[in-house]
Order: C-alpha cells, then sequence, then structure tokens
C-alpha cells in the first residue's frame, strides 16, 4: 500500500464512526462508500464495528484499562512484600549465627523465625497473596502462633503445648473460622453448608478445650460441670442456628420460634443444670414474687419468669403475623 493509500485509509477509518451512525454529509457519505468498494482493510473494519456498539467499545477499552492499572498494582504489592520478606529474613538469621556461635542450641532462633513468621502473615502475606488474602493471612498468623507457643514449650520443657495450643485454636476460630471458610473452595455437598461447619468445628473446639483445660489440672468435677454446661448451652444456640437457617418458614414465624426457645431455655437452664450435676428438682420460676426484689432467689426467679413470659407472648405474636403474611402471599 503506497502513502497516498494508506493517508486515505487513514481518513476513511476516522469518518467510519460517523458513517455507522449516519451523520456525516452525503459527500462524505459517497467517499466512504466507494472507499469500502476498493479496500478489503477498511471494510474488515466497518464490519467489526457494526458488530460492536460505541457502548461496547467504550466498556472493552474500560476492562482493558482497569485490568492494566490492577496489574501494575499488584506487581507493585508483590514486590513491596518481597522487600518485607527480606527484611524479616535478617533477623531470623542474625539470631541463628549468635546461637551457633555461643553454643546456647537452637530455641531462640527457632521463636524468631515463627515470630517473623507471624510478622509476615500480617504484612507480606497479604501483599504477595493474588487471591484469598485474608484466608490466607489467617491461616498462616495461626501457624506461626502454634509454632511460637510450640518452641517456647519446648525450650521451657513444660509439655504444655496442648495445654496452651487448643485453647488458643478455639479463641481464635470464633471469631477467625467464618472468614476461612468462606474463602475455601468446597466440594459441592459441603459448598452450601458452610455456617453449618463453622457451628460443628466451634462446638467441637468448646469441647475439646473443656477436655484438655480440666485433664490438665485433673479436676473431674469441673470436666463434668464445664461439659453438662456447655451441653446445656450449646443446645439452645443449635436450636436458635437451626430454626433460623433451615426451618422452611418466613422471618417472621422463625422470629417467632427463637424468641419462645430463648425463652423457655434462659428460664430453666439453670435447673436442668441442677437436675443433672446435683440431682436436685426445682423450678426456680416457682420462687416469683414481684413485689420481693431484695434476695437473689427472688430477683432471678422473677427475672427468669418474666424473659419467659416476654418470649412466649412475643413469639406468639410474630408467629401469628408471619401465618398472616404467608396466607395473604398464598
Amino acid at each position: 500500500m503506497d502513502k497516498t493509500n494508506l493517508q486515505e485509509c487513514e481518513i476513511i477509518q476516522d469518518l467510519l464512526p460517523l458513517y455507522y451512525d449516519d451523520v456525516c454529509t452525503p459527500a462524505s457519505k459517497t467517499l466512504v462508500q466507494r472507499h469500502l468498494e476498493n479496500c478489503e482493510t477498511c471494510r474488515k473494519l466497518y464490519e467489526e464495528l457494526k458488530d460492536q456498539s460505541v457502548d461496547q467499545i467504550i466498556e472493552k477499552e474500560s476492562r482493558d484499562v482497569l485490568k492494566r492499572h490492577a496489574k501494575k498494582e499488584r506487581n507493585a504489592a508483590w514486590k513491596a512484600g518481597l522487600i518485607i520478606s527480606t527484611l524479616l529474613v535478617i533477623p531470623i538469621l542474625i539470631t541463628f549465627f549468635v546461637s551457633l556461635a555461643s553454643g546456647t542450641g537452637l530455641g531462640v532462633f527457632a521463636v524468631v523465625a515463627a515470630s517473623m513468621l507471624l510478622t509476615a502473615a500480617l504484612t507480606a502475606v497479604p501483599l504477595m497473596a493474588k487471591q484469598q488474602k485474608l484466608t490466607k493471612s489467617i491461616l498462616v498468623g495461626i501457624f506461626a502462633l502454634l509454632l511460637i507457643i510450640f518452641f517456647v514449650d519446648r525450650m521451657n520443657g513444660s509439655g504444655s503445648f496442648l495445654f496452651l495450643a487448643i485453647p488458643t485454636v478455639f479463641g481464635l476460630s470464633i471469631p477467625l473460622f467464618p472468614f476461612v471458610i468462606r474463602g475455601l473452595a468446597l466440594p459441592p455437598v459441603l459448598s452450601d453448608k458452610k455456617a453449618l461447619l463453622t457451628m460443628v468445628w466451634d462446638t467441637a473446639w468448646l469441647f475439646l478445650t473443656i477436655y484438655i483445660v480440666c485433664s490438665r489440672s485433673g479436676d473431674v468435677e469441673g470436666l463434668q460441670s464445664g461439659t453438662v454446661i456447655s451441653v446445656i448451652m450449646m443446645t439452645g444456640v443449635w436450636l436458635i442456628f437451626l430454626t433460623a437457617r433451615y426451618l422452611p418458614a418466613n422471618r417472621w414465624i422463625k422470629g417467632g420460634i427463637i424468641l419462645i426457645i430463648t425463652g423457655i431455655w434462659t428460664a430453666f437452664s439453670t435447673d436442668v443444670y441442677t437436675l443433672i450435676v446435683e440431682h436436685k428438682r426445682q423450678l426456680t420460676i416457682l420462687a416469683a414474687d414481684f413485689t420481693d426484689w431484695s434476695s437473689a432467689a427472688h430477683i432471678n426467679a422473677n427475672t427468669y419468669l418474666l424473659i419467659l413470659a416476654v418470649g412466649i407472648l412475643l413469639g406468639i405474636a410474630l408467629i401469628a403475623v408471619g401465618m398472616t403474611r404467608h396466607k395473604k402471599i398464598e
């Protein structure tokens, strides 16, 4: 293609959007039509233009710009994470050589290395991870924390790793496990049961914590009492969770049932504990006397009875509202 034809193609290509929108002058329109009859390159461009609207072209260009910007940001973050990781290696190396030179063993080195890994979980990992940044940061952080506990326990020779690690995992799981499991890719059969898995996980670690703490101290009575209290407590929690998550009813009915469960559970949980552990039959609410708020027994009974009554009455009211709304929808 000579220079003259190239210049003509450039002019025609500038006119193509106007020609496509039918807003160019009649002379320009005739010029474009004649050129398209003889120029295959410009004709292909015009066909592509017809296949894409202006909005689609702008949207595609916008996506490309955003992708390039995101890639640039990821590269900058990765480099920053690499720099931080390199800096964190320095104290590890220093501690390693000092430990070797002093002949005191590698215990301090191991603790420092694990501590730097914990620091990296909070700084370098979020910068360098491409996906699931929060999940990876949490997992690496908990792993590093357990390493610190393990190495410190080995240095002290106390054999308390499980006694310290299990309650630590349980305490961290309550606020953090929902974020971790949300970022995990689970099999299809489990992908829609993440809330249920969270409940199972936290319940298991609760009982494991009670067992390890009481076993460590040899407190058999504490183990029995703690287990019973946890069973009673988690029974209420599980009933509320299953109602809210899986009961096939509208939110009004669910809310009403949850209020009734809460009222009954609060009013009678102490009595159930007393029956199982102390083998005493009692109903605390029978001691209710709203004219007497001076003794602990009457305060507890009055409070439990109020919670029970309010929970049942409000629950019934919400269930009635829910059933009425359900009938209207049908």
